[in-house]
């Protein structure tokens, strides 16, 4: 009697296992999966046109795996945390999350990594790269601001160019104003593959900050979904295989561009042992006083609208024009409000030495000190006290 009831009492926990796992079928089935994307972001996902990107083909293919249809909600991504918190709430899954585990965004969880991204050096066919000294010698084309720009900016002995966009790069490597470029490998790859006919080699490469991957963003508001996804991205990797081909993500093994401990860049450490960080990308350094700079800028040569000039045409691109970012923590207008008086001392020491981790990058001996003292000296027009 005893071994009955065992059993009657077993067929009925897994009836009750059957009929959840049928009801959470039937509720995700019951309405489409809704995507967070960006509207035009090739190589990744576009909301208009022939070919959509690699994460909305992945979402569409998740989504028969679910067995639902898909729907999107288009956001611009440039501020990823911020497109996040203002779209989860109505959607389901964003296919587009740094993995990394340090990244976190509230109300979210985090799929199995699917993808692997990195930057790439883009080079004619036939040269052969095995590390960062391969590139010595020659004219390197980096993004401005980007981390390959920051890693060859903190050693010494290389040459490099910067550029604002990838068609502004690959004009250069066809006019042969540089020997190569290092590049975000997904979206060289995909302009190689669709506007060159392959005719670059593009070569990932692995470093600080030069790579990563990619999970799914998970609304933690859907339990069980984070679970059904994992499970079909497992069974879809050979699907996966094939659109990183389609797109022309390079797929060779990366070539190790491992930024050595020794470097020229002075840390904030160095200066005092007291200091503490901003998440603006400026560094609040205690200095000593006589480390304090001197603001004698009568000999730069530079009047305020030459210094906003350089400004504009050296900062703009991360900083915005005039230094009006719509990203709170580049906002360079308010300054003197998160630094007080010393507001100029701090920018002057964030300009000459960087902030590599925040992706700033290491300008003291390539803009002269004269000129980084005229450019503050016009963010002394635009405060916002």
């Amino acid at each position: 009697m005893l071994k009955l009831r065992l059993t009657a009492r077993s067929r009925l926990s897994g009836i009750a296992l059957v009929l959840a796992a049928m009801t959470s079928s039937w509720a995700l089935a019951a309405e489409p999966l809704r995507v967070c994307s960006d509207p035009d972001n090739l190589p990744f996902s576009k909301s208009e046109g022939p070919e959509k990107g690699l994460y909305i083909d992945l979402a569409e293919m998740v989504g028969q795996r679910l067995g639902t249809t898909v729907e999107y909600v288009w956001w611009l991504s440039f501020n990823q945390r911020r497109a996040l918190r203002n779209t989860m709430e109505g959607c389901d899954a964003y296919f587009a999350l740094p993995a990394d585990a340090e990244y976190r965004v509230k109300g979210v969880d985090k799929s199995k990594a699917f993808l692997n991204v990195s930057y790439a050096i883009v080079a004619p066919a036939g040269q052969t790269f095995t590390g960062l000294a391969d590139l010595k010698g020659k004219r390197v084309g980096v993004m401005f601001g980007s981390p390959p720009q920051i890693l060859l900016a903190t050693r010494e002995g290389y040459t490099w160019n910067t550029f604002r966009t990838h068609e502004q790069l690959f004009e250069a490597l066809n006019k042969g104003e540089v020997d190569l470029a290092l590049m975000w490998g997904p979206s060289a790859g995909f302009d190689n593959l669709k506007q060159f006919n392959s005719r670059w080699q593009v070569l990932p490469v692995r470093g600080e900050s030069l790579g990563g991957q990619v999970a799914v963003a998970v609304s933690k508001s859907k339990p069980g979904l984070k679970d059904q996804i994992n499970q079909a991205l497992d069974d879809l990797q050979p699907e996966i295989a094939k659109l990183v081909t389609k797109y022309g993500f390079p797929t060779q093994s990366p070539i190790d561009l491992v930024r050595s401990t020794k470097s020229h860049v002075v840390t904030p450490s160095t200066l005092t042992a007291q200091s503490s960080t901003n998440k603006s990308g400026f560094v609040r350094v205690g200095m000593k006083e006589q480390q304090r700079t001197e603001w004698v800028v009568a000999n730069a040569g530079l009047s305020p609208e030459e210094a906003k000039s350089v400004f504009n045409n050296k900062c703009s691109h991360c900083h915005g024009q005039n230094g009006a970012s719509p990203v709170q923590e580049r906002d360079l207008r308010k300054l003197s409000m998160r630094y007080k008086e010393n507001w100029k001392d701090v920018a002057f020491t964030t300009i000459t030495k960087g902030r590599p981790d925040l992706g700033m990058p290491t300008w003291g001996g390539i803009i002269p000190e004269d000129e980084i003292k005229s450019i503050i000296e016009f963010l002394v027009t635009v405060q916002k006290n």
